[in-house]
Order: structure tokens, then sequence, then C-alpha cells
């Protein structure tokens, strides 16, 4: 079949890697493994024939670096002794990066998880969750009173804001980061669990107030307005038929929350994989090149300053002042980025998109753990979003409205006072008079800074959208619309299908994405009646060409604008989607 074949040639790469005294893809172990595969495959003679060729070669290589007589037996894969470095700055960093790249995982997790249960009617399993997290959070600061599970429509909680979920997650995923943390939630949790309703401290003062205006020499109507309005200074009493639902709500939590904390790393003594830093201080612990076939690696930044992985340039350096812990500017293929080592957990990991692969970085000290992220329908989705915020600013209709708007909003997040006339129509410079690259630059720069500022402060940002608008002189549904494509762009990915193995593809015109997984063949899109391609260029990098017009790169999102319409291009990983819209205002040229 032809995947044997296609494994015969991988091995005879490996060997060949391997006499030339490299590293092979994957490491020796891989290799081997690959050999006993092969070894005991059904081949066809000719495949046979040249798996023994490649066989003899790297037995005969092998016998000529140990200093051994040559062998039939298998050759055995390489391995190397764990070093123990005990209590070292190099093993510390060893441990926390594996905690931190454990706590980045656990972040995507809750999130996605704070999604599921945002669907759930009632929002039950939400709001017992809040009552954990917020009890846990006054236990660590010395709080004695206890919250009630939170009712459904509590105004105090919102929950069904995305927003508002998101920070309640990652505050849990703080929490559970840390071993004090993980005790104070189990606790928390298991009394939701016993009592979902604590009895409110001033439950007492409250009965003896109401008995004593039962008392008083008043008119009927008079008594029971003073008796409502004493119980409306407290709590409402809950329903108690909720609380066995509660509870079964606080039992689902707790298998869902030990489950992710199966993989927590636990501590490591000292002891490390061999071979496993580049740069490292201890020779013992050195990784002599980069792996290749390796999804990950760690880096000791003080030992170097440069670094070829995947096909990937790196380069850093130390920045700060003398005499301090040096922040690190890392450099990741022209893309930089600041690293902080005095930084909480969690602002010591990010993401870097690169047009090849999506690396998730994380940082303890002067290590820097770089690791190979899989290609994620829901990053996919946001990108997707993203580009719908992009088309919007893009679309030239009321001479470029979108733009001005989000432009104006930005100058007002920003602190900066909104000069008018710089947005006007007939005095401002006009965008359509612009390249089509340089208009898409500016476009995806005012989404990203949008984006990063609703992070901050989503209701800061619809309000700066709808004041900029009025000041204007623009329509309110034109600022609502933006602001809900800045807020899907930031919280609400799309829902993309399954990428597809295709080499030609027509994509509909009604704005919906297909999604299409990419090889080395170029990929052929039918769209508003052309034929765009996607092909890698010479320099490794996808690119869009329409023929008579110069390419465009595709990084992560491109939007293009047609004849009659515009293109949504995103790129994860191996998985491309793509959507065409119609564009009712004037169009202007392939970049």
């Amino acid at each position: 079949m032809t995947y044997w074949a296609e494994l015969v040639e991988l091995y005879e790469y490996k060997v060949a890697d391997v006499l030339a005294g490299r590293v092979p893809r994957g490491g020796r172990r891989s290799l081997a493994d690959l050999r006993d595969i092969l070894l005991a495959a059904p081949l066809e003679p000719v495949l046979y024939r040249r798996l023994i060729q490649a066989d003899r070669q790297y037995r005969a290589g092998w016998s000529t670096e140990r200093g051994q007589p040559q062998s039939s037996r298998p050759l055995p894969a390489l391995t190397w002794t764990a070093p123990v470095l005990g209590d070292t700055p190099e093993a510390h960093a060893w441990e926390e990066l594996q905690q931190l790249a454990w706590l980045a995982t656990l972040r995507a997790n809750l999130l996605h998880l704070g999604r599921t249960l945002q669907a759930e009617p009632g929002l039950l399993t939400l709001r017992a969750l809040y009552a954990v997290v917020e009890n846990a959070d006054r236990d660590a600061r010395g709080v004695a009173q206890r919250l009630a599970v939170p009712a459904a429509q509590d105004p105090l909680v919102s929950l069904h804001h995305p927003e508002v979920t998101r920070d309640l997650m990652l505050t849990l995923a703080d929490q559970l980061f840390h071993p004090a943390g993980r005790a104070r939630i189990r606790v928390a949790l298991g009394r939701v669990q016993d009592i979902p309703f604590p009895r409110h401290p001033d439950a007492d003062v409250l009965e003896a107030r109401v008995e004593a205006a039962g008392r008083e020499p008043l008119a009927p109507p008079a008594r029971e307005a003073l008796i409502q309005a004493l119980h409306a200074a407290f709590p409402e009493t809950r329903d108690p038929r909720e609380r066995p639902a509660i509870r079964a709500a606080a039992r689902s939590l707790h298998k869902v929350l030990e489950d992710l904390l199966k993989d927590a790393p636990g501590p490591t003594l000292g002891v490390m994989p061999p071979r496993s830093i580049l740069y490292a201080a201890h020779a013992s612990a050195a990784l002599p090149a980069p792996d290749d076939g390796a999804k990950q690696l760690v880096i000791r930044l003080e030992g170097g300053r440069a670094a070829r992985w995947r096909g990937l340039e790196l380069r850093w350096q130390p920045v700060g002042p003398r005499g301090q812990t040096p922040s690190w500017q890392l450099q990741v293929d022209g893309q930089i980025v600041l690293l902080h080592p005095n930084r909480p957990p969690a602002e010591r990991i990010l993401i870097l998109s690169t047009p090849r692969l999506s690396l998730r970085a994380a940082l303890s000290g002067g290590y820097l753990l770089l690791r190979v992220e899989e290609s994620s329908g829901e990053a996919l989705g946001l990108l997707a979003a993203q580009a719908r915020a992009v088309a919007l600013l893009l679309d030239p209709a009321e001479h470029s409205a979108n733009l001005r708007l989000a432009q104006a909003a930005t100058r007002h997040l920003q602190g900066e006072p909104v000069n008018v006339s710089a947005f006007d129509p007939d005095t401002a410079d006009k965008p359509a008079a612009l390249p089509a690259a340089t208009l898409f630059t500016g476009a995806r720069r005012s989404v990203d800074l949008l984006i990063r500022l609703a992070h901050l402060s989503p209701t800061q940002v619809e309000a700066a959208v709808q004041t900029s608008a009025a000041l204007l002189g623009l329509p309110a549904p034109r600022a609502h619309r933006l602001a809900k494509a800045l807020h899907a762009a930031t919280y609400v990915p799309e829902s993309l299908p399954t990428a597809q193995l295709l080499t030609q593809v027509n994509v509909p015109e009604d704005g919906r994405f297909v999604s299409v997984r990419l090889t080395e063949e170029p990929l052929t899109l039918r769209v508003l009646g052309r034929a765009l391609t996607l092909r890698l260029d010479h320099q490794g990098h996808l690119a869009a060409v329409l023929p008579g017009f110069p390419a465009a790169l595709l990084h992560d999102l491109l939007v293009l604008r047609l004849p009659g319409g515009q293109v949504l291009l995103v790129h994860e990983g191996d998985v491309l989607a793509v959507a065409a819209q119609p564009l009712r205002g004037p169009s202007t040229q392939f970049p």
C-alpha cells in the first residue's frame, strides 16, 4: 500500500540524517520505533530490499560510532540517564515551566467549560460555581461570611454575559494553579453541596424586627408596608426546592474539576528529562541542538541569542536597567514580543501566531518554554470573527464610515481628543484613495487594538463607539453593528465546518465560511467569479494569487476586496477557512 512506501522513504531520510551526524526528526527513539514497525510489516519485495539496504547502512554507521563489530540484532534506541539537578535555579525553572504549561491548558479548558455552561437553562451550574469561587476567595481573605448560591436573575452577578463568565473561569484557574487554592476550592465546593443557602448572620435580627413591627399600633396596610420594607433590606429568601438541583450541580462540578486536576504536575524534586534545555547551565541537561520533531523547546535565554526550530527563526535579547532582573525581547519570524519574568503566572503565558505554527510561550526567570499548539477550531473561529470585523471596517459605504468610526473610538479610549474635522469625509484623507494593502493593514491594526481594549473593559469600548458615532453624526444602528462585531471578535468564535481535503473549492457568496485542509499542492478558490490561488511562495509563506495582480501574503488573516464583494481568509496550521460576502459600495482592485 502507498503508506508503506512513504514510511520506508521516511526511514531512509532518518538514516541519512544519522549518517550525516544530525539528530533525525523526532529523535533517535522515533527512528528505532519506525525500524521495528517496518521489519514486521508485509512489504513488497522492492520496498523490503530498500529497507534492508538502509538498515545495513544504519547498522554500519552505528557500529562505527560505537566502535563495536556489526551485528544482525535489532538496534536499541539511544537512551540517557535523567539528570538530577537538585535545588538549583535551573531545576526550579524547569518545574515552573511545566506548571505554567499546565496552567495554559487549564485556562483554555475552563473557558470552554464556561461557554458550555452558559447554554444550560437557568445557569444552575454556573451559579453554584460562582458561589464556590467567591467563598474560596473570602476564605483566602479571612472573611467569615459565606455567599449563598445566587438567584437565576440576580442583577449583581450577570452570568449570562460572556465576559463575566470568562472572568469567573480565569479567576478559578488562578486559584486552582496553587495547591492552597485547590484546597480552598474543594472546601467551598463541599460547603455549597451541603448547604446551598447558608443562614444570613442577621436573620435573627430580622425576625425580631418583624415581630416588633407586628406589635406596632398601626393600621394593617401601614404595618404590612413596614414589614415588607424590613424584608427588602435583607437578601431574598431562596426557594428550598432548588436545593437538590444545586447539590447535583455541585457534585457534577466536583467530578469535572477533579478530572482537570489529574494532569496537574507535581514536584519534580530536581529530576528532569535528559538533554532537555537548549544552552543549559548544566552539561547533563544540555540539549545539543533543537529537535524539529519535538513539540516543545526549552531555552536558557542567558546562554545564547538565537536558534532555529521547526523552520522558525528565534532571536532574543535582554532589555531593562542593568543590575535588575532583565525582561526579554523575543523575535519569532519577525514578530516581536516582550517577556517579563516578574509578572504573575498568567501574564507570563502568551500565544505566538506565525504563518506556519501557533506557539504557546511561557517564561520562568531566564528560561523560556515554547510549545506547538495543535490546530484549534476555536482559535480559527475567533480569527473568522475578527475577519468579519476587519471586513466591516473595509466597507467603503458612506466614505468608509465604519473605519472612521473605529479610529475615532480608538482615540476616545486612549484619552485623546476626537477632532471631528479629522474624520469628516469632506476634509479627511480619503481611505478609498489608499492602496488596498495599506487600507487592510490599518483596519486590522484598529481591530486588534479595540479587541485588546475590549478585554480590559468591554462596556467602555461599546460606550466609546456610541459616543464617537454621535460626534461624527453617524446613525446609532451603525455604531451598534460595529460594537456587536467587536464583541464577537473578542469573545464569540464563529462555528466553522469540518475541513475537507480539496484542491478546488467553490466558495458561496452568502458569507458562509468553508474550511479546507491545506497540502503542499496549490489550492484554487472559485470566488466572486474569479479564480484565486493559494500556494507557498519561495520563502514558505502562504500567498493569495490572482492573475494580473501582485500576490498578497496570508499570515493568519486576510480580507481582499474584489469587484462586487470581499473575500475573508483565515489560516491556522494546515486549515484554511474562506468566505465571500457581497459589497454594495464601490470596490477597489486586488492589493
